[in-house]
């Protein structure tokens, strides 16, 4: 199989808990600092009480705050918010021109650009879905329920109540309701940077940063594309939001979130969102952008029950590349001890029993200072992977208590990353590699049993020449 062109990351940006900027998120990570919080009151979570599954709420959440606010009026929206709009569009449009400023590109460029936008991005509700049912179907619901209750009423006075609920709705307009459809607003960020190819929401659940990476090199490659713009948002979380997820998944009650603990018992949720200006090597060279990191090949697909590494496997093999020569792996991490279980079995089928001189492959999660930002989690991670390549280092994570015994041992290939440590090849003429790895939370089949396979994704990155060859 001929090894696919690479394509260069010229653009990055993000926002996650803590962190305003690329540069904040790095120092977040070289300093292994927790940046999770107690949730708010905007989440409305009643910490310390079981929920409609009998399990616990998070004690500790990676939110935004204030990093989620966005200035309209800079993106070129004429006119003021609506508290019933969907802010998702701003965060999202914020992102996606923060990326290009960091590609030295400018939105609203007069001449067309041949670029195309692939978010990952589906929220159950935001503000403007919910400010159109509460003016439909909820209002209708709540004076259906008060003639119910209050049968002799007279007519004028439910008239008069239903008049002054509606006065505490937020306004309803329709170009608040149609930015609330994901594919309009994706539209809008296209528009808004001068992109004339191909704008699309995808969600394919946690590995949404890894298909819509997969999705703009798929592009770049076809000549469909110059530039390709590539996301993943994960919007602030509420209580609705998490109760469900709560029955697919066990939420950590601790302060903090250690990934590979010997004794995880669960995930912390985090907010946030990536953005990444992409291109093809020889184009990047030619205009002379920065170059973080090439992006070999992605995988996305399913593990079968007895092979959990065949989707690394197969990523690497389309980038053409030998396990010994990946050193870092930026891992799902979650915190829930089955599934990183399953990840670390995965690892070493690949890299396989540690002898004295053989590889050995450094692994750490994101995760642990910003929490899992599910849909974004896959961005997060490329995010740092690219940026140890820049910068020749091999990042630490927050440090578990009692590591997992299985890379803990002197038998295995694979060691925790706890301290930051450079990083050295024993040969110049080696390319440094890493590969970013993420996992669907486990899936249950319709009797409630557990599968031990489920679907994965794996990006292999290589560092760009200092020479530019």
């Amino acid at each position: 199989m001929a090894m696919q062109s690479p394509i260069a990351i010229v653009g990055m940006s993000c926002r996650f808990a803590g962190c305003p900027s690329v540069s904040a998120f790095w120092d977040a990570v070289m300093a292994r600092r927790s940046l999770l919080t107690v949730p708010g009151t905007a989440v409305e979570l009643p910490v310390g009480q079981r929920n409609v599954f009998d399990r616990p709420y998070p004690a500790r959440l990676g939110q935004l705050g204030d990093l989620y606010a966005c200035v309209p009026s800079m993106q070129n929206f004429p006119r003021q918010v609506n508290a019933g709009e969907n802010q998702d569009l701003y965060f999202a449009t914020q992102l996606a021109f923060d990326a290009l400023a960091d590609a030295s590109i400018r939105p609203h460029s007069r001449e067309p650009i041949r670029g195309t936008v692939r978010l990952g991005y589906a929220p159950p509700f935001n503000a403007s879905t919910v400010n159109w049912l509460q003016h439909t179907a909820y209002l209708d619901q709540t004076m259906e329920i008060l003639r119910r209750f209050m049968p002799n009423a007279p007519e004028e006075l439910l008239e008069e109540t239903k008049a002054k609920l509606k006065e505490s709705l937020p306004e309803p307009n329709a170009a608040s309701f149609l930015l609330g459809t994901g594919y309009r607003f994706v539209s809008w960020i296209a528009r808004e940077c001068s992109f004339v190819g191909a704008a699309e929401i995808v969600d394919a659940g946690l590995l949404s940063g890894a298909a819509t990476v997969m999705d703009a090199c798929d592009d770049l490659r076809s000549g469909k594309a110059d530039v390709a713009l590539a996301g993943a948002l994960t919007a602030p979380l509420n209580r609705s939001y998490l109760q469900g997820l709560s029955g697919e998944v066990p939420f950590s009650t601790r302060s903090e979130l250690h990934p590979f603990e010997q004794d995880a018992t669960g995930t912390i949720p985090g907010e946030g969102g990536a953005f990444f200006v992409l291109k093809r090597r020889e184009d990047a060279l030619k205009a002379h952008d920065r170059i973080y990191a090439l992006i070999r090949s992605v995988a996305v697909g399913h593990n079968p029950e007895d092979n959990p590494s065949w989707i690394l496997s197969e990523a690497l093999r389309e980038a053409d590349a030998a396990v010994p020569s990946v050193g870092l792996i930026e891992a799902d991490g979650s915190g829930i001890g089955e599934m990183e279980a399953r990840e670390i079995e995965a690892i070493q089928r690949l890299w396989g029993e540690h002898r004295p001189g053989g590889p050995l492959v450094g692994i750490g999660s994101v995760k642990g200072n910003v929490g899992h930002t599910l849909r974004a989690s896959m961005a997060a991670g490329l995010i740092k992977a690219a940026l140890a390549l820049r910068y020749r280092v091999l990042p630490p994570q927050v440090v578990p208590d009692h590591p997992s015994d299985a890379i803990s041992n002197l038998g295995s290939s694979a060691y925790l990353l706890t301290e930051a440590r450079p990083w050295i090849m024993a040969s110049a003429a080696k390319a440094r590699r890493a590969a970013v790895i993420g996992s669907n939370f486990t899936p249950c089949n319709p009797v409630g049993v557990a599968s031990r396979s489920g679907r994965s994704a794996a990006i292999i990155l290589e560092e760009e020449p200092e020479d530019g060859r």
